[in-house]
């Protein structure tokens, strides 16, 4: 019985040494350009999987009191720990905010305020929810307008939101009545606004110049590449969840060959530029937010971050998970500030008129 039990640990134990090493791969995949490779781009997708794994392995060998082979699992969460506090912060929500150098900043990819019109009989979800909000900038992404008085027009937004006087706004593609973009509503002046220019066909970024209390507060307001995916290839992924079945793996495979490598890629010659742009401009205070289409373990994140500070590990709670569709649970909205700020109560609202959740945080200029 003792050399089963030997060999039954064995295998274990190298089941758990691969594991490690995956799960190591994948903490640190961030510093590895797609463009170099993007299989450490899909390692970073699996951090959460990869340390839930550790986690279980290491609870075995404790129960096991095989103590010779716990120090592995207590290892890798010792090396990764920086990781593990970015992807699962666990912060108290706080009451005690500092009133009078602190502003509310809100992300939200609107998706097109859920392409729904607005009335005082029938109001728009979405609408609301901004005008609840308390914010007092607001970062939008996929805002749309439509031409239609019937629709959702930029007069009707406008009066909807008059609570914020002062805006900016970027139009990247145009359908039939409909105009797409990013947009920045303030409750502060807006002195300065220009586009952040790269390559893309749908998604863009821009800069905003805010005057907040006597200083000047530059917004990074970013909708990074997407990856493009259809509501057929969501479902694909939804389905191979569930039934782990090998056709849809087949179709699944095709699909992540076509659309994820590419997008990771993109958003990597995006971050750069985006992060270059940081390092040279001229201002108080630095905030760059918006819709990644990357979670926290990613190059995109990695080398916008830089010398910023993520709001969501700083002062958040739990995975804070922004995307909430078809099984694709991660956080992809993200809030960066500099290091002369301090952030409060960093929240992912789960507010469902879009595919994205909200994100905000309240911020002390220091």
């Amino acid at each position: 019985m003792k050399w089963l039990r030997f060999l039954f640990h064995s295998l274990v134990m190298t089941i758990h040494a691969g594991v490690v090493v995956l799960f190591l791969l994948s903490a640190f995949s961030d510093r590895i350009s797609p463009e170099t490779s993007t299989l450490f781009a899909y390692l970073g997708l699996g951090f959460p999987i990869f340390c839930l794994l550790n986690l279980c392995f290491t609870f075995y060998w404790l129960f096991t009191r095989e103590w010779k082979y716990i120090w592995v699992g207590l290892l890798a969460f010792l090396f990764t720990w920086g990781q593990i506090k970015l992807y699962f912060p666990l912060h108290s929500p706080t009451t005690n905010i500092p009133e009078d150098n602190s502003i509310k900043l809100l992300t939200y990819n609107i998706m097109a305020f859920g392409y729904k019109s607005h009335s005082e009989s029938k109001p728009n979800l979405t609408i609301q929810y901004l005008v609840q909000s308390g914010a007092d900038i607001i970062c939008l992404q996929e805002y749309a307008e439509d031409s239609q008085e019937k629709y959702l027009t930029k007069k009707k937004i406008y009066n909807e939101l008059k609570m914020y006087p002062y805006r900016s706004i970027f139009y990247f593609n145009k359908t039939g009545r409909i105009k797409q973009g990013i947009a920045v509503f303030s409750k502060y002046p807006i002195s300065k606004s220009e586009r952040i220019a790269y390559k893309s066909q749908y998604n863009g970024s821009a800069m905003c110049q805010i005057k907040v209390k006597g200083k000047i507060l530059t917004v990074v307001n970013n909708h990074l590449e997407s990856f493009k995916l259809t509501s057929e290839d969501r479902s694909r992924y939804s389905s191979f969840l569930k039934e782990m079945d090998s056709g849809n793996f087949e179709m699944l495979k095709g699909t992540i060959n076509q659309k994820l490598g590419p997008a990771f890629q993109i958003r990597a010659e995006q971050a750069r530029t985006i992060a270059q742009f940081c390092d040279t401009v001229k201002t108080d205070y630095l905030v760059v937010c918006g819709d990644f289409n990357d979670t926290p373990i990613s190059y995109a994140h990695y080398t916008i971050q830089n010398n910023l500070i993520d709001a969501f590990p700083e002062s958040g709670r739990g995975m804070g998970i922004s995307y909430n569709e078809n099984c694709f649970w991660f956080r992809i909205d993200h809030i960066l500030h500099s290091k002369n700020m301090r952030s409060y109560n960093c929240t992912v609202d789960k507010v469902n008129n879009s595919d994205h959740y909200p994100m905000w945080c309240y911020l002390q200029l220091l």
